[in-house]
């Protein structure tokens, strides 16, 4: 059958979980809080919802997949592709996503590994194959979800495709064919094309714009820096992203779209640090139609 790359969302009562990666402990206390009994459905019939970003920095990714893939299979759950997901379905080597390779890594300023399970030949089939199934987006009448940004043109352009590695290759070879047109642009200027004109990183990663200073960000110098689109977002549908690693003091919302990654990615700093038993870093989930976040430490407090 031939599926979309942009999904109708479940019907009713619904829990959006903010980027994993890969922090199974985390997500199972948060699915305990959330009311989810073990076979991960939930007795009031509400749905998980996960905005992607399973993967890459915590310390057992395969699990953290295995568990998403078990619940998106008992019709528990959905779930969108993140770009650390799309990273792995590409076959690119990131400096978080070693584990997927079978390979140690030592993230942050640490010359310690970080601890990971790492994959074998068996881990990466299951994870390529639940990659492959997974949508960009999701939508309903009332509320739309996406990883990084929501942006009308590359979700229409998506909705006409069923598979997301397909859809990047075809516009990775057409925006390379066109720069071969321009040869004064230089690797900045490519790389920001490839950013803003691919609809599958557009959504998975989001817009960016060229810096005047290089800056340091996820093991490399870059000079791109990413756009908060949602302060113009201006739909009638509610939309909820990760992707953007809040803090508690930091908030990305606006009145009609909400970020829900609070952060969790940074563990593997904390426990580096020694701050194993006091994380200020969380994993949430947003209760829909309650507008209340739910923490993994139990605690909760609402949205305006």
């Amino acid at each position: 059958m031939n599926r979309s790359l942009v999904q109708p969302l479940a019907k009713g009562s619904i829990d959006i979980v903010g980027d994993v990666h890969g922090e199974v402990g985390a997500l199972e206390d948060l699915l305990a809080n959330l009311g989810y009994g073990k076979s991960g459905c939930h007795p009031d019939g509400r749905r998980l919802i996960f905005v992607g970003d399973l993967t890459d920095r915590g310390p057992d990714s395969p699990a953290v997949v295995d568990l998403v893939k078990q619940l998106v299979e008992a019709e528990c759950a959905q779930c969108v592709l993140g770009n650390h997901d799309l990273n792995i379905l590409l076959g690119h080597r990131k400096h978080d996503n070693h584990w997927f390779f079978g390979e140690d890594s030592s993230l942050g300023d640490s010359a310690e590994i970080t601890p990971a399970v790492l994959a074998d030949d068996a881990i990466r089939r299951r994870v390529l194959d639940f990659f492959q199934t997974l949508p960009l987006a999701l939508e309903r009448d009332d509320v739309r979800v996406v990883h990084a940004c929501w942006d009308d043109e590359m979700i229409e352009r998506s909705r006409q495709s069923s598979d997301a590695r397909e859809l990047y290759h075809q516009y990775k070879n057409q925006i390379d064919e066109d720069l071969q047109t321009q040869p004064g642009l230089d690797e900045h200027d490519k790389e920001l094309q490839h950013q803003i004109r691919n609809p599958v990183k557009v959504l998975t990663s989001g817009l960016e714009v060229k810096t005047d200073k290089p800056f340091h960000a996820s093991g490399k110098w870059r000079q791109l820096e990413r756009v908060h689109w949602w302060p113009n977002y201006r739909a009638r549908q509610y939309c909820v992203f990760g992707h953007y690693s809040m803090s508690p003091d930091v908030l990305y919302t606006s009145d009609q779209a909400r970020c829900v990654d609070y952060g969790v990615g940074k563990r593997y700093a904390e426990r580096q640090a020694g701050k194993a038993n006091e994380f200020s870093s969380k994993l949430a989930a947003l209760r829909l139609p309650e507008r209340v976040i739910m923490f993994d430490d139990g605690l909760s407090e609402p949205i305006d």
